[in-house]
């Protein structure tokens, strides 16, 4: 706990020059966490467009909501960028509204940002290639094949030889939109062991189905990323599950593309759909009626573990389709439970997220599942989705479920329900689990790292009374630098001062001493100077720091 809280005080850099917190906002996103440092920027960035930093914080803000698939957001703000901008900035600020143009599937603002850069600013040679790649994408997002091939075409004249990645992503585009003679002008390009090319080769009838799948698997065995196996190689099985007629292996495929995707809308909504063609195409062969929702749960309870992908087609239609409540909710948990048993808890997250029902129709049970799921894989903003509303599930205090639901309703962007979940984990003036109390510092440390001091201070306040002796010296240190960080310093002398006698007897350590210098400092400030001189000359008795005795002597002589 203590070294958490004293890495929340070196995170604390609340008087900062603007330089400073321009950079600190940037090692934020730099450091994995981009949500913050956008909620840096934008607590931060100065509102007026001709700010000589404006423009720097506007460039850094673009590369954020890129990250954070904020496409919308970014092109919104491009629509309305001031007619002046230094060219730096601007070059950085097109070059990411043409990205989020082309991922938002709006290609002709893609392509017009692009051409700003291109033609007006004179793109460098690196910035020259990166949009070029961008229009193709722009052409792409709007299933527009034949310009897309076109433009790949005009790009290999000019970069020959190109790229294996690049080769490989105009191959599995063209591939994507049934383009499987033009793919083949990269064919040689590609890797021999990669996913495209073995597609293509199984596509264009040059690989039997069986040696497709089988190489697809060797390759699996070999590689590994998040949600179970490379996308690619899955796509190889799905490819060759569908000319066989595989149910089985269909299923298996699309569920491990799903773990893997990043947003995942298409592909949930294609497992939604196998899901639901196999279990009646089973339910037919088994002779099971439609409407039985008993006979259907049973028959998927008793697969589960010889056959889990069928299993969790029969989950999965119930969930859907099940003729009473009591039906569709218990095929939800067991939907959502079975993804998680085999691994695929990014696949149940995604699923549920596209789920062709709301999150308040979900069974509880379910909800409380999944919002585990998300909180688990950092995705906050989904754990709020599922969690929100409900109560504490069995077994955990009311304090710790408030406060694990405050850090969700923050990550989530919600300020207000944040708060509101925060003063529940507070109100009960009971005793405060210390696992209730390090989420609690948690979200005051993002907080204070978002530049969100106001709500800091109430969240620090709240905890204040709540937390344990060495926790309280370092929260009204805390204060006490939001305090001054906000020119109250009274306040912040007084909460100063309380960090450093809560030592009590003990010989003060160096957070004592710093409390105590602190104190003295914002005393001098606040006009206090007969107080300010006591907290002096105390530190004169009893510090051996030379850097504080300095400052304490030269302080003392403009008394």
């Amino acid at each position: 706990m203590r070294r958490t809280l004293i890495a929340f005080l070196l995170l604390f850099a609340l008087y900062l020059p603007p330089a400073a917190a321009l950079e600190t906002a940037r090692q934020l996103a730099q450091g994995g966490a981009p949500r913050l440092a956008l909620n840096r920027v934008e607590q931060l960035q100065p509102r007026d467009a001709r700010d000589p930093g404006w423009a720097e914080w506007e460039a850094l803000r673009f590369g954020l909501l890129g990250t954070l698939g904020r496409h919308q957001d970014a092109l919104a703000r491009a629509a309305a960028l001031p007619r002046e901008m230094p060219e730096r900035e601007l070059r950085v600020v097109l070059l990411a509204a043409a990205r989020a143009g082309a991922a938002a599937g709006q290609g002709g603002a893609a392509r017009t940002y692009a051409a700003h850069l291109l033609w007006r600013l004179g793109a460098s040679p690196d910035e020259a290639r990166a949009l070029r790649l961008l229009v193709i994408e722009s052409y792409l997002a709007e299933k527009n094949g034949e310009e897309a091939f076109r433009a790949m075409l005009r790009y290999t004249q000019d970069y020959q030889p190109v790229e294996r990645p690049v080769a490989g992503r105009f191959v599995e585009a063209l591939l994507d939109l049934g383009m499987e003679r033009e793919a083949a002008n990269w064919l040689a390009r590609l890797e021999d062991t990669s996913a495209a090319k073995l597609l293509l080769r199984l596509k264009a009838n040059l690989l039997s189905p069986e040696a497709a799948a089988a190489q697809a698997r060797a390759q699996l065995a070999k590689v590994s990323v998040t949600g179970g196996g490379a996308p690619g190689f899955w796509q190889v099985i799905a490819e060759v599950a569908a000319r066989q007629g595989n149910r089985t292996l269909r299923l298996e495929a699309l569920e491990r593309q799903l773990a893997a995707a990043k947003d995942g809308a298409a592909q949930a909504r294609s497992l939604w759909r196998e899901y639901s063609a196999g279990a009646q195409d089973l339910a037919n062969q088994n002779q099971l009626l439609t409407g039985d929702d008993n006979a259907w749960s049973d028959f998927a309870a008793r697969r589960v573990s010889a056959e889990p992908f069928l299993s969790r087609a029969f989950y999965a239609y119930l969930a859907q389709r099940g003729r009473t409540p009591a039906a569709r909710q218990n095929a939800q948990l067991q939907l959502a439970h079975s993804l998680q048993q085999a691994g695929l808890e990014r696949a149940a997250l995604r699923l549920f997220e596209h789920a062709p029902f709301t999150a308040a129709a979900l069974d509880l049970q379910a909800r409380y599942l999944l919002g585990a799921m998300a909180e688990t894989h950092n995705e906050p903003a989904l754990a709020a989705r599922f969690w929100d509303g409900l109560a504490a599930p069995p077994g955990e205090a009311l304090e710790t479920w408030q406060a694990r639901l405050a850090l969700a309703y923050w990550g989530a962007g919600n300020a207000d329900a944040t708060l509101a979940a925060l003063k529940r984990a507070t109100a009960g003036g009971r005793a405060f689990p210390s696992e209730a109390m390090q989420r609690g510092l948690l979200l005051a440390r993002e907080m204070l790292a978002a530049g969100r001091l106001e709500l800091a201070d109430q969240a620090l306040a709240a905890l204040l009374p709540l937390a344990v002796p060495v926790q309280r010296r370092d929260i009204l240190f805390s204060l006490g630098r939001i305090a001054e960080a906000t020119a109250q310093f009274a306040p912040a002398a007084d909460y100063y001062l309380r960090a450093a006698l809560l030592a009590g007897s003990r010989a003060p350590d160096a957070l004592a001493l710093q409390a105590r210098l602190a104190a003295a400092l914002n005393l001098v400030r606040a006009g206090y100077r007969e107080d300010a001189r006591a907290q002096f000359e105390w530190l004169l008795r009893n510090s051996r720091d030379a850097a504080q005795l300095e400052i304490v002597r030269r302080e003392l002589a403009k008394l």
